[in-house]
């Protein structure tokens, strides 16, 4: 009997060694495994680009321009096609939904630049997923940029955010610069892929200078405690960047207009939205002008606009330089408004991945807005907004039945 029972206990003990076993190995596979965007890379057909590039030289930044006929600098608007939140992550279903619509609208455009406003390659085991997103773009011919979000290097198993911006800038046809900035005291600037990025028009004079800021993740603790805010505040220019964004603008021409790139809002977009016109049930009245001159153009406000709890100033530097004519960002997947505020626009980039939160998880619509921004840069300056929903372009309806 006692045998008996010794016998069963091994079989218990092994039975159970066993599934620990097969836990740990999937753990690990889960893990460790790169799982990679569901692409096929060889069928995408190019797209190719009438963009020059002029490399940085000293204290000029990278310009790029349109050649006429005889290759000299066109007067040409440039299209910049703009992408956020495309959480290429490890749900492929989702993210072939993601890179699907995010090549074709890039065939259809046929983009002189194309910028990522942030959360671009997100959770685990993600540089093989960096390294398809830059494949994609050198096999579409295409130049391209981006701001890093705040979710790029925050899994303990992802690359990190000096990683992502040293892989996206060893590709031909990646503007984003990995090397260090300093103001003109001599101080680093923090953050990673800080770029500025000067569109030429007819004569080489510059139409429009764009600034790409890196807005961070978290809030240090250290900044939590000085500041007197939570320690699970997002995070937010810094002064170093402030500085540098305040000394480049600067040395812009008279008159020279420019635009800002960053990932998580500043809290200027709360003040404005508070600060729009409203129609009795609470939405933003489109067209309808403010007293104090506050307009909204487009949108709506769908969740809380998720700025940090801080106010590093880049706002009132931007006040104060009276160059830039429009901030751009992402972060926030269902908001979508662009509101002129203080003479500047704030916008929301049009939310494009289909792995996060949306209009249909949160129970907003049954009807998905995932899309990209088109932003028009004319030789004198001036910007023509475009929006693209991709329902109504593609049929999304398979895309749809994942959230159901």
């Amino acid at each position: 009997m006692g045998n008996k029972k010794l016998s069963k206990k091994s079989v218990i003990i092994i039975v159970l060694a066993a599934v620990i076993a097969l836990g740990i190995t999937g753990t690990m596979c889960f893990l460790f495994i790169p799982v990679k965007i569901d692409v096929d890379i060889s069928a995408i057909e190019a797209v190719g680009s009438r963009v020059e590039v002029i490399k940085a030289e000293g204290d000029r930044p990278t310009s790029i321009y349109i050649p006429d006929d005889e290759e000299n600098i066109s007067s040409t608007p440039l299209k910049i096609l703009s992408f956020t939140d495309t959480h290429f992550d490890t749900y492929r279903k989702k993210g072939y939904f993601t890179m699907k619509y995010f090549i074709e609208n890039i065939q259809i455009e046929k983009p002189d630049l194309v910028v990522i406003v942030g959360d671009m390659v997100t959770s685990s085991t993600n540089r093989a997923r960096a390294i398809q997103l830059c494949e994609v773009m050198e096999k579409l011919e295409v130049y391209w940029i981006a701001v890093l979000g705040n979710h790029e290097g925050d899994n303990v198993l992802s690359i990190s955010r000096e990683e992502f911006v040293d892989i996206f800038s060893s590709y031909p046809h990646c503007l984003i610069e990995n090397n260090k900035k300093q103001t003109a005291n001599g101080d680093e600037v923090w953050g990673y892929g800080n770029t500025q990025l000067n569109i030429l028009t007819e004569g080489g004079a510059v139409s429009q200078s764009l600034f790409f800021l890196d807005s961070g993740s978290e809030v240090s603790k250290d900044d939590a405690k000085k500041f007197g805010i939570s320690d699970e505040s997002y995070d937010y220019v810094k002064p170093s960047q402030v500085s540098w964004y305040k000394e480049r603008a600067a040395m812009l021409d008279e008159g020279v207009k420019s635009m800002v790139f960053v990932h998580i809002a500043p809290p200027e977009y709360a003040d404005a939205y508070e600060a729009c016109p409203k129609t009795p049930d609470g939405a933003l009245d489109i067209g309808v002008e403010g007293e104090d001159g506050t307009l909204a153009s487009f949108g709506a406000k769908r969740e809380k606009i998720g700025c940090s709890e801080y106010n590093g100033g880049l706002f009132n530097a931007i006040i104060e330089c009276g160059s830039t004519q429009a901030v751009v960002v992402g972060h926030d997947h269902v908001n979508d408004f662009r509101i002129r505020y203080k003479g500047v626009w704030l916008c929301y980039n049009r939310a494009s991945g289909y792995s996060s939160y949306n209009v249909v998880t949160k129970e907003q619509s049954d009807k998905l807005i995932q899309g990209a921004s088109l932003y028009i840069i004319k030789s004198n300056g001036e910007i023509e907004f475009g929006d693209i929903i991709n329902g109504e372009r593609f049929d999304d309806s398979q895309a749809y039945k994942l959230y159901k």
